[in-house]
Order: C-alpha cells, then sequence, then structure tokens
C-alpha cells in the first residue's frame, strides 16, 4: 500500500480541499491519503477556528484515510520550517510515495530549479538576498527577488502563498533525497488570503469554492450560515455542532486580552527571548500594546515592509506559548520527535500497520509521555509539553473550554458516516 501525503490546516476544510483529496488520491500509485494537519495554533500564528480533533474529522469525513499531527512547535512558524517539519513527517512514515500540493501555477520543473538553487546557494544569490533584505525588504520578499536575478519569471510564480509552499515543500524533498515524488494540482477558487465573499465556481461549474479566510470572515461577520454553506455537508454539520457547544475560537478580543497582558509583563527583554524576533521589533512590539485597542490594531502599528502581518501573530503565538529563540532553534535542528496520529478510518488502520515497520520515527497516540519515559527523547517530552501549554491556551479562547483536552485526546476512528472514538471537538 503506497500513499499519497498531503500538508494542511484545514482552518476549515472547504470544497477546493475537498478536491484536492478527491484529485490526489490515486495520483501515480498511491491508494490511500495522508493528511498532515496543523496542531491548534496555525501557520499565520492565529489559534485555528476549531481545534486539531475537529478538522481531523474534517478531513476523514472528505476522503482522508490517516491524519496526522504538525506539533504546534513547527505549525506556527515561518513557511520554511513549517513545510520542513511536514515533509519530514510524511517520508518518515515509510509508506508515502508522493507529496500533493495545490498551486495556482503548476509548474514542476521550474519549482524544482528554484529549489536546488535555494539548497545550493550560489554567491551571486546570497549576495542579492543580503542587499534586498538591508533595503527593508521581508525575507520572503528579498528572496523572490534574488531569486528573480538568476531565473527570471520567479518573482511572479511566487507571488502567490501556495506556490511558495509548494517551493518550500519540493526544496525539503530535495535537499533531503527523500524516495517521494512532488504532485502539484492546479487550485480552484480564491486566493490563499483572499477575504471576499463573493464565490467562485469551479471543478465542473457545479460547486462553489471560497478560501478558507474568506469563510472565517464571513463567520466573524455574522453570516455563519453563508460560510457553513461554502463547507462540504459533513463539515458544515460539524461545524454547525462545534458551535453550538461552543468549541470554535472566533473571538478576536479573548486573543488580543491575552496577547496584550503577555506584551505587557514580558516588555522588550523578554520579547527579545522570543524564537526568530527580528532586532529592534520587541520594541516596536512593546510600545504598541501600551496604545492598541486592538489585536488588529496592534498588529497592523507593528507591520513594516520588512516585517509582515504573518511574522508579527507569529510572535504573539510563540509568546503566548513560550517557545523561545534556542529552543525553536534546537527542535529545527531536530526537526520532528514522533508521528502523532490523529485519526484513521480502516485504510488509515491499515496504514498504521504498515507503519510499526516502516516508520523510522515513534508512532503515538497521545502526547502525553513524560521526560524520561522509555522510548521518548528528551526533546520529544519538550515538545510534548509545549503541546499541552499550547492547546490549553487554545481552550482559554472558547466559549466553553475543555481542561486538560490534550492529555485526554485520543484518534478519532472514522467507521462510514460515524467516528467511534474521540471525546469533546463538538462531535
Amino acid at each position: 500500500m503506497n500513499a499519497v501525503g498531503i500538508i494542511a490546516e484545514y482552518n476549515p476544510l472547504h470544497r477546493g480541499h475537498e478536491y484536492h483529496i478527491r484529485k490526489s488520491r490515486g495520483c501515480g500509485e498511491s491508494n490511500a491519503v495522508i493528511s498532515v494537519i496543523s496542531a491548534n495554533f496555525v501557520q499565520r500564528g492565529m489559534p485555528a477556528l476549531a481545534d486539531k480533533g475537529l478538522r481531523a474529522a474534517m478531513a476523514l469525513s472528505c476522503g482522508a484515510d490517516l491524519v496526522l499531527e504538525l506539533p504546534v512547535a513547527f505549525s506556527s512558524h515561518n513557511a520554511g520550517v513549517f513545510a520542513d517539519a511536514a515533509v519530514d513527517i510524511l517520508a518518515a512514515t515509510g509508506v508515502v510515495s508522493h507529496i500533493s500540493f495545490g498551486m495556482e501555477t503548476p509548474d514542476l520543473p521550474a519549482l524544482s530549479a528554484l529549489a536546488d538553487l535555494l539548497n545550493e546557494e550560489p554567491p551571486f544569490f546570497k549576495d542579492s538576498l543580503k542587499k534586498f533584505l538591508s533595503e527593508g525588504f521581508s525575507f520572503v520578499q528579498s528572496r523572490s527577488m534574488a531569486l528573480d536575478l538568476v531565473v527570471p519569471g520567479a518573482l511572479r510564480l511566487l507571488k502567490s502563498p501556495n506556490n511558495n509552499l509548494a517551493l518550500a515543500y519540493v526544496k525539503r524533498v530535495r535537499e533531503k533525497n527523500y524516495g517521494v515524488v512532488p504532485l502539484a494540482v492546479e487550485r480552484v477558487g480564491r486566493g490563499f488570503h483572499d477575504e471576499k465573499s463573493q464565490p467562485v465556481h469551479g471543478d465542473g461549474g457545479n460547486a462553489a469554492v471560497a478560501s478558507a479566510a474568506a469563510i472565517r470572515s464571513l463567520m466573524r461577520g455574522g453570516e455563519w450560515e453563508l460560510g457553513c454553506s461554502m463547507t462540504p455537508d459533513p463539515c458544515a454539520d460539524l461545524l454547525r455542532a462545534a458551535k453550538s457547544c461552543g468549541r470554535l475560537v472566533s473571538d478576536s478580543e479573548r486573543l488580543w486580552r491575552a496577547v496584550k497582558q503577555a506584551l505587557l509583563r514580558a516588555g522588550p527583554n523578554g520579547l527579545r527571548e522570543i524564537s526568530e524576533m527580528g532586532e529592534g521589533l520587541e520594541n516596536r512590539m512593546a510600545a504598541a500594546a501600551w496604545r492598541s485597542e486592538s489585536f488588529d490594531s496592534f498588529v497592523d502599528a507593528c507591520v513594516t515592509r520588512r516585517y509582515t502581518k504573518g511574522r508579527i501573530q507569529r510572535h504573539c503565538a510563540h509568546l503566548l506559548i513560550g517557545l523561545g529563540h534556542d529552543e525553536s532553534r534546537a527542535f529545527q535542528r531536530s526537526g520532528p520527535a514522533y508521528i502523532r496520529v490523529l485519526g484513521a478510518n480502516g485504510t488509515g488502520r491499515r496504514l498504521l500497520s504498515l507503519m510499526r515497520d516502516a516508520a523510522s520515527l515513534p508512532v503515538i497516540s497521545k502526547a502525553s509521555a513524560p521526560k524520561g519515559s522509555r522510548g521518548v527523547s528528551d526533546i520529544a517530552a519538550r515538545m510534548m509539553e509545549i503541546e499541552h501549554r499550547a492547546t490549553e491556551l487554545w481552550e482559554t479562547l472558547t466559549d466553553r473550554p475543555e481542561i486538560r483536552s490534550e492529555a485526554r485526546r485520543v484518534p478519532l476512528m472514522f467507521e462510514g458516516a460515524a467516528f467511534t472514538a474521540g471525546k469533546g471537538h463538538g462531535l
């Protein structure tokens, strides 16, 4: 049995994601789908709308066979760290033959050439990158402009966040010489950050396809049912159940209270220790905390040409979960220390059986092993501790927090149209 791997957030899962799962199944010689999904804080640095258990349920309801966790130490990080860890997890399963990702412009030859250039880092590219960074551009923009000087057209290709993530996936595959084949699926629907509510028709013209950002924007704006209508029916049902149980995070006021308290307590000196903090940015963030009235106004006050919205939000997430710079770099050097199972169907359970012999990392069902436990490294135990803290913080942002939910979380088992394991999560 060979599986195709998908890296996603499903925040929430929409029809474009469902289309991607369907198109990916059967690619090459694969006959199963494994999804690696973000933990409770996602790549843009925000708490997920729904917890990872409910998002795993969405994935299983829409065609995934096995759902694995991308630990929060990697999921709420820049694109490079996010992609490296997710690809490492898929490769470590030992059963993934292909990695499938969405792109606005599916051009694997160009992507492979750019990935090799990034892995080689020739002197002209490195000098150009330093030049653009010194002029105040963000790292992503500087890198794209430096690549464009070597490979004309790179800047245009990398304007899309999805294409940037695709580049990061291919770069990791080629850097590590993983024996998996990259597959590009043309993306349908609105752009990654497009929050317009007008749906776009794709996949035969009979299904409204809107981005996750658009759906979240509708829900925040009070158009809850319209947002739900842009997700597959099983996902809409799961979201409605979670909402009725108070198990979603949609109140930015709660988030701002938590972030502001942490900012004021840390001050510039404390912020300086946060993962990937840029020199001088800690002063800007500390000052903005005093004069901002909301999370959005705080982020806007901190954003510059060099420091993007996503980066500011990720710093806030790292501050909340206590992810320091040295520890974050240690995690990046080691990579994921385990494979955490969030859910599976019958096919997924057969994959797990194969992974007992094929996987190169420990396969776990609960992130609750204390430091020193048999087979659990110190760094794995530390990742689990941070996972527990992040989940507990996520819970405080809901209407009805579940205390110590991470300690009690077990994988969801999907049978036909029903889940036979897992508590809470609006199921």
